[in-house]
């Protein structure tokens, strides 16, 4: 790797580090003013508007899951959106556990595999991209639907037939305050770089990375060092 410009290298030293420490902020500085660097950030700062009303709804209802429970992560694969996928991938380029994520995302798994790459047995907290993870994910029993007829319901969970489920009448009371669950998959859509396709999650965060990937090769065209090949990045 050679650099014909030392200020260049300086730079680029600098933000490589600055974005293991921060790696979400620092990864759409290192990406400048790029179409990527923008889905990135809104879907960054979506994450953050939102999440204060899943935590909300959840203390509200008083809900809350089972010690060490990770059902839902064991017999599921998220479909997720480009931007989904970009802060994901993110994670698994610049995160402070990204060659344990690379190693998750791209080891073989069997086809009929229904169990969430990212999901972690051991670990009593299972989720290993929690602070990046998809919508579906987040609303996961801390959040309300819509009904046939556009009432507010809340199953509970499927995977817990313990699990606490929320009268109809509670939750109309509380609707002035409450979103469903396609309000929030509406704005998802509507980010930029999102639309109503999908795609299952492993596919979907191996695109993300070869993109990053690819852009920062342009930004840092000495480095060499982002895309060696189709299964490493970085």
């Amino acid at each position: 790797m050679e650099f014909t410009n030392h200020n260049h290298l300086l730079k680029f030293l600098f933000l490589i580090i600055y974005a293991l420490v921060k790696y979400i902020e620092n990864t759409i500085k290192l990406l400048g003013d790029t179409e990527i660097a923008a889905e990135l950030r809104a879907i960054y700062d979506f994450y953050n508007c939102i999440q204060p009303d899943f935590d909300s709804f959840m203390e509200r209802f008083s809900l809350s899951c089972p010690p060490g429970c990770g059902e839902c992560c064991a017999h599921f694969i998220p479909d997720v959106t480009p931007s989904e996928a970009l802060i994901i991938g993110a994670q698994v380029l610049f995160g402070d556990k990204k060659d344990i994520l690379k190693d998750q995302l791209y080891s073989s798994k069997p086809v009929s595999s229904i169990v969430c790459p990212f999901y972690d047995p051991w670990n009593p907290s299972h989720c290993m991209i929690y602070s990046v993870r998809p919508l579906v994910c987040r609303m996961f029993y801390s959040c309300a639907s819509e009904g046939k007829n556009g009432e507010m319901e809340f199953r509970g969970c499927r995977f817990n037939d313990e699990s606490q489920r929320v009268a109809g009448q509670e939750l109309e009371d509380s609707s002035s305050v409450l979103q469903s669950m396609s309000d929030y998959g509406e704005s998802l859509e509507a980010l930029p770089g999102n639309s109503a396709s999908t795609e299952l999650l492993p596919a979907a965060v191996k695109r993300a990375v070869q993109r990053i990937g690819y852009d920062l090769n342009l930004l840092f065209p000495d480095s060499q060092v982002f895309m060696s090949s189709d299964q490493e990045a970085l």
